[in-house]
């Protein structure tokens, strides 16, 4: 519902929204469509008005289009000039009409007083031939400027049209793998020597590239594999970091903000609980140090 004020008249119209649309605003540069200074005075009558599609521009010769025909209602400014009143009242009321035969509303758009010109600013509905209708009571040259208009509209105005994205999909020769959960298609063998990968911990290094530390069940040793690049398909470097006793279990890994590791993990042989911080991104050299004992 678009509610104006202005003039000291009240207009209320609505902007039709069909079911999974709505009415968007398009202003465009005021252009003037009627002045009947140049023709004949309204009295006590209706005027009917083509807003939609090619309409005549006042001051241009020939006519164009101000409005598109998939409008659904348009932002007029109505003024009267010249106005006398009907008796004791005067006024305009603007509505959707395929004819001016059809009956105006009972409300007024605009109300004027003898010789005073008033102007009043209106969101009218367009009907389904693209018209508007002027009914004035009394007598009164009219003037109407457009100032933008409303179309429906089937999207959500922070993205792409419906339209737009059907027509990006519809080009694409892959349309069908969009649809598709991504899979990985293979997995790489980083450290393949014994039974080796257990309790294992991943951290992202500050180059990007993960970085893994984990328990070496052959040889109950704590490694680390520095992967070369962001998915870890290129060769790694593995090291062994801690080899005394039975330790690597329950291994947990982070990036200090040096950028090198530190890893915590348990030694099982003494039942301690050790730290190896790295020396370097890659964890190629380190130092170990006994937490809790």
């Amino acid at each position: 519902m678009a509610v104006t004020l202005g003039g000291g008249a009240f207009g209320v119209v609505r902007a039709t929204v069909s079911s999974g649309e709505r009415a968007s605003y398009f202003p465009i540069t005021p252009t003037r469509v009627l002045d009947t200074r140049n023709t004949t005075e309204v009295t006590n009558g209706t005027l009917r008005l083509t807003v939609e599609g090619s309409v005549n521009v006042v001051g241009e010769a020939g006519s164009r289009t101000v409005v598109p025909t998939d409008a659904t209602a348009v932002a007029v400014n109505l003024t009267v000039t010249g106005g006398r009143k009907n008796g004791n009242y005067g006024y305009v009321t603007a509505f959707p009409c395929t004819s001016d035969a059809d009956l105006a509303p009972n409300a007024s758009s605009l109300n004027f007083e003898n010789g005073v010109d008033i102007a009043n600013a209106l969101n009218v509905t367009t009907s389904s031939n693209g018209s508007i209708c002027l009914y004035v009571y009394g007598t009164a040259d009219l003037i109407v400027d457009i100032a933008g208009y409303y179309a429906d509209h089937d999207h959500d105005d922070r993205y792409y049209t419906k339209a737009q994205t059907d027509t990006a999909l519809s080009d694409k020769a892959d349309t069908t793998d969009l649809h598709q959960p991504v899979i990985p298609t293979s997995a790489r063998t980083l450290d393949s020597t014994g039974n080796v990968g257990f309790h294992t911990s991943i951290a992202i290094g500050l180059d990007g590239n993960p970085i893994i530390s984990y328990h070496d069940g052959t040889n109950r040793d704590l490694k680390v594999a520095a992967c070369t690049n962001p998915t870890c398909t290129n060769a790694t470097t593995i090291t062994a970091i801690d080899t005394t006793g039975i330790v690597g279990y329950d291994t947990s890994i982070a990036i200090g903000t040096n950028g090198n590791p530190i890893i915590s993990y348990l030694d099982a042989t003494n039942g301690d609980l050790k730290v190896a911080a790295c020396t370097n991104p890659t964890c190629t050299t380190s130092t170990i140090t006994t937490i809790d004992s």
